[in-house]
């Protein structure tokens, strides 16, 4: 049950193994597999038009957040009556379902495996990763919405209360949670710093208004460069982005994103597409970045710019067999796994340049030749004439 990689999973279809997902709380399973390849799926059918991956990515700044906002006025069905703080209780066994445990629930902030049947609030209830005090009350949509108000067991939600987070004394940091209640039990099941930082910044571009655009869901209480500080929702921008970049999307986010989308309609694009985080924020105070290019290698995220702090990334070479003789990275200092293609980046001074020895993926000479590409930010494989998931399923 502790944060792990699923690692190089090896398909007997394609004889052709998938990028890492960072996951939480789920081992490397065919339940896993399963919900990795729905993603992608659904993933890719949101995402068309003015905006598809290719659209989105063109953007920066308020002309980001414009897109992305218009997105989520036009998916989103949650402010439709039929949605309530109240029908969440009974709809989070479909959204943050636990693969390896039929009928749990994944609990925000610790990991924890519970019961998923609502109990009247004895085990779990609803956190608010936007507080209700600071703009998001549950009688209003962004109170009462899938993807930001998250099931907590009793003792972690209570702990909270309605701190902002961040890193300093003053901060709540799920990085490092620590109760002083009967009620919780350390599991150490690893950062939902990230998880944190990207509800925070989907409530944003949903709710708030930057450079003329607002929709329909419009909430003046969801500005987020006027909720800094410690009585708003977090610490600062480069630390948002910093938790953001530093702790990647894992298989829970993407397994509660699409049963958040199932429920009402929108997902979390900061979930689906990570680079766009710092594209929409790289203008904001306090923030440096520094530009990112790859040559001869694929990398996910594809991450065009980067703060001091750096990311993590995944990188895929020829056959799949990253070896750390192949990696050579300017501007920064680094670390490369060869055993998943897992690449951290930090201590970055400049330019950061990410050099590998491929520019296409294929794999050795066989009876049938296989070639991986990136198409709309997603990993698909080229057999013969023919397009297919990483798991297998055929695109076109």
């Amino acid at each position: 049950m502790k944060k792990i990689l699923l690692g190089i999973i090896c398909l007997a279809c394609l004889a052709v193994p998938m990028f890492a997902v960072d996951m939480q709380a789920h081992m490397g399973t065919a339940e896993a597999q399963d919900a990795y390849s729905t993603y992608l799926s659904k993933q890719s059918a949101y995402y068309t038009g003015n905006y598809s991956h290719e659209a989105l990515y063109a953007l920066s700044g308020n002309d980001l957040f414009g897109a992305l906002n218009t997105l989520m006025g036009n998916t989103s069905q949650i402010g439709s009556s039929s949605f309530t703080y109240n029908s969440l209780r009974n709809q989070y066994k479909n959204v943050d379902k636990d693969l390896n445990t039929s009928g749990n629930i994944i609990g925000y902030y610790d990991g924890c495996s519970m019961n998923g049947t609502w109990d009247g609030g004895a085990t779990y209830n609803r956190e608010h990763t936007w507080p209700q005090s600071k703009g998001a009350d549950k009688d209003i949509a962004m109170g009462h919405d899938m993807q930001s108000v998250r099931p907590t067991s009793v003792a972690v939600n209570s702990d909270r209360g309605n701190t902002a987070y961040g890193e300093s004394g003053s901060y709540y940091d799920p990085n490092d949670v620590s109760i002083n209640n009967s009620l919780y039990v350390s599991t150490n099941l690893g950062s939902y710093r990230g998880d944190a930082a990207r509800v925070i910044i989907y409530d944003y571009i949903v709710y708030g208004e930057a450079g003329g655009h607002k929709n329909s869901l419009y909430n003046g209480n969801a500005q987020l460069l006027s909720k800094l500080g410690s009585s708003g929702v977090f610490e600062s921008i480069p630390v948002l982005l910093k938790w953001h970049m530093l702790d990647p999307v894992s298989l829970t986010e993407m397994v509660r994103n699409d049963g958040a989308q199932a429920y009402q309609g929108n997902r979390n694009p900061f979930i689906d597409f990570p680079e766009l985080a710092i594209q929409m924020l790289k203008n904001a105070s306090g923030v440096t970045t520094y530009t990112v290019t790859t040559e001869g290698v694929a990398m996910w995220p594809n991450y065009q710019l980067t703060l001091r702090d750096g990311f993590y990334a995944y990188l895929g070479t020829k056959d799949d067999r990253p070896r750390q003789s192949d990696i050579v990275v300017t501007g920064a200092s680094y670390t490369y796994d060869e055993n998943n293609g897992r690449l951290k980046i930090y201590n970055v001074t400049g330019a950061v340049h990410i050099t590998g020895p491929y520019t296409s993926m294929e794999k050795p000479e066989t009876d049938e030749k296989t070639t991986k590409i990136i198409r709309n930010g997603q990993i698909l494989i080229l057999k013969n004439g023919k397009t297919y998931t990483t798991l297998g399923a055929l695109v076109d």
